[in-house]
């Protein structure tokens, strides 16, 4: 079963709610000084924000029971997403794009009915 779509453009306050709510204050994500001193344009979103939205796809396809992911890309923050995957007998196939439709964080997880 293909699962919706969820499309996404996290943000700074994005990135700074997750932050605060996780204890997690590296300034690269939220300071765009300290971004620009890492030799980044802007702040980028974290891995685990990332993997949160995996999660939100998964809503309503059952009992997420393990969800695992992998980021392969900086994700700067205001960059257009989408998220989605597929599930079959149990077991969830993964992914986000941005918008050049580059995968950048790949995924999988376990659901139960």
């Amino acid at each position: 079963m293909d699962l919706p779509e969820l499309a996404l453009r996290p943000g700074l306050l994005d990135t700074v709610r997750y932050a605060a709510a996780m204890w997690e204050f590296q300034l690269l994500h939220f300071d765009p000084e300290r971004a620009r001193a890492e030799g980044l344009d802007r702040p980028i979103v974290q891995g685990p924000l990332l993997g949160t939205y995996l999660a939100r796809v998964l809503d309503g396809a059952g009992t997420l029971e393990h969800l695992a992911w992998r980021n392969h890309a900086v994700v700067p923050v205001d960059t257009g997403l989408v998220c989605g995957g597929s599930v079959v007998d149990g077991a969830a196939t993964l992914w986000i794009r941005d918008t050049a439709g580059t995968t950048v964080v790949s995924g999988s997880a376990r659901v139960r009915p």
